[in-house]
């Protein structure tokens, strides 16, 4: 790849054959220079470009790219809303009643709608719970209809995430179906899917061939729910009504009384950038190409650590068993580190596995559960605890004195951290194990002083002690990541006397 201080270079050799401009280049000429400069800038921009296409059949490096597959795969960036638990108190004479459907705000100016009904003494106290959405309406009439006609849907005017959509007519409520999977001619169904944008568009079918599509002047009402993702409001925070029905209202006080659940974000681009390597042909349903991995994750994104496996890869570890007949089994830790814990007597020898009881489950765990069910119910699903395990790594590096040794050592140490740190996306797999050409071309990538001729680096990284187990959650820590930098000064070559 061509820097920047090549063309200049480029440009420095090739001035003298214009000998009136030569002479304001080399006098500095802020209107040569500036000319000159932006030219060699926009070329090196143009030559890294030119590098990441050529890695991009082997890796997806530009997120425009990482958008374009994810837009492929139907992968589309929605958020999950977080739902609280609100204390009521009724100052007034007469009992009142919180009715479904309504809209309060909290401290932060976030919406929620009451999702249950309370009825409250007068004097007296009581809760109701609420969804954090909000919900916008938009009504499209249909002009040149076409196969497979699309909706687009506008992007939020806020900071808000994209929740959920229904679409709805004269004729009533359309049923969401992905990719038109096992859909009759004349059903009422519809599609969501992004571009490489990630403009999201709602689609319908085609005449005769699969679901309806809509007339030329059908009046389309399309509901989108979003949500501000993940939630943290304080306990005891008040909140209000968005508007009051009756002077009533202004006596009763609202506050926060539990977290039911933080809601989830929509996945990063870091996140894309993971979910993007598996299968481009696929239909997000687990029966094609059994990929329950894939159908798990997009569907919890945000867990911190997450493997499924199915009886061969159980069988290798731990020896046959009818017991693991058309098993799936689940190692995983939600978003918010809730786990079942299970005591083993030594994590690097395997032993018969003890499952969590249904009893114990988390709310992620039957939620994953549900998510396998809902794509193959023919399967039973086993949930075993995560064994944790850091990875020891000792990297010890020789740089060019021109460069602070301390300096280089916090940037190592970073980027490890950043690529293999218990919580990246690469290590919230099973049996993750780092490989040494990965680790070198990282750190002669992310760090310039490693990437200097007169440098030098060497990685170890120590074997786990027992088998790799699937659910082996395998992390390099700060305090498993031993670093150590040496600066010398480098000598110019000895000459003759």
């Amino acid at each position: 790849m061509l820097t920047k201080s090549d063309f200049q270079k480029a440009i420095a050799d090739s001035i003298t054959n214009y000998p009136d401009i030569a002479a304001l280049y080399q006098a500095g000429d802020p209107r040569i220079i500036q000319n000159l400069d932006a030219m060699a800038a926009m070329l090196a921009m143009f030559s890294s470009q030119l590098e990441t296409a050529m890695a991009e059949p082997f890796e997806k490096v530009r997120d425009g790219t990482v958008l374009a597959d994810a837009a492929l795969r139907g992968v589309i960036r929605k958020a999950s809303p977080g739902r609280v638990r609100v204390s009521v108190k009724n100052n007034n004479t007469t009992a009142f009643t919180v009715d479904t459907g309504r809209t309060i705000i909290d401290s932060a100016g976030l919406p929620y709608i009451i999702e249950t009904t309370a009825v409250v003494a007068a004097g007296g106290t009581g809760t109701f719970d609420a969804i954090q959405l909000k919900k916008e309406i938009i009504t499209h009439t249909v002009s040149g209809s076409a196969p497979f006609y699309p909706i687009e849907i506008p992007a939020p005017s806020d900071d808000s995430h994209l929740s959920g959509i229904s679409v709805s007519d004269s004729g009533g409520e359309y049923v969401y179906r992905e990719r038109y999977t096992n859909t009759w001619p004349d059903e009422r169904v519809f599609h969501v899917e992004a571009d490489d944008r990630q403009s999201i568009y709602v689609r319908f079918g085609q005449t005769d061939i699969v679901g309806i599509q809509p007339a030329d002047g059908k009046v389309i009402t399309v509901t989108i729910s979003r949500t501000a993702g993940e939630i943290s409001p304080a306990s005891g925070s008040p909140f209000s009504f968005e508007y009051l029905n009756s002077p009533t209202e202004s006596l009763v006080d609202l506050t926060m009384s539990a977290l039911l659940d933080k809601g989830q974000n929509p996945p990063s681009m870091t996140t894309l950038r993971d979910l993007v390597k598996y299968p481009s042909v696929y239909n997000h349903n687990a029966v094609f190409l059994g990929e329950f991995d894939f159908v798990v994750r997009r569907a919890y994104s945000n867990t911190q650590f997450l493997s499924v496996w199915n009886e061969v890869i159980e069988e290798t570890i731990r020896g046959a068993s009818v017991d693991n007949i058309n098993t799936l089994f689940v190692a995983c830790v939600s978003a918010d580190g809730t786990e079942t814990v299970l005591v083993e007597t030594d994590p690097e020898t395997p032993v018969a596995p003890s499952f969590i009881n249904e009893l114990d489950l988390t709310a992620t765990q039957k939620g994953v559960r549900s998510v396998i069910l809902a794509a193959d119910d023919s399967y039973r699903v086993r949930f075993m605890t995560p064994v944790r395990s850091e990875i020891p790594m000792t990297i010890t590096a020789t740089i060019s004195a021109a460069y602070v040794a301390s300096d280089v050592r916090s940037k190592i140490i970073e980027t490890i951290i950043a690529e293999y740190g218990e919580s990246q996306p690469g290590s919230r797999r099973g049996t993750v194990k780092p490989l040494y050409k990965r680790v070198y071309a990282l750190l002669k990538e992310k760090i310039p002083a490693l990437s200097d001729a007169n440098a030098d680096i060497k990685v170890s990284i120590a074997e786990y002690a027992g088998e790799y187990r699937p659910e082996l959650w395998s992390f390099v820590s700060p305090a498993s990541l031993t670093v150590t930098v040496t600066a010398v000064n480098v000598l110019p070559p000895a000459w003759g006397n």
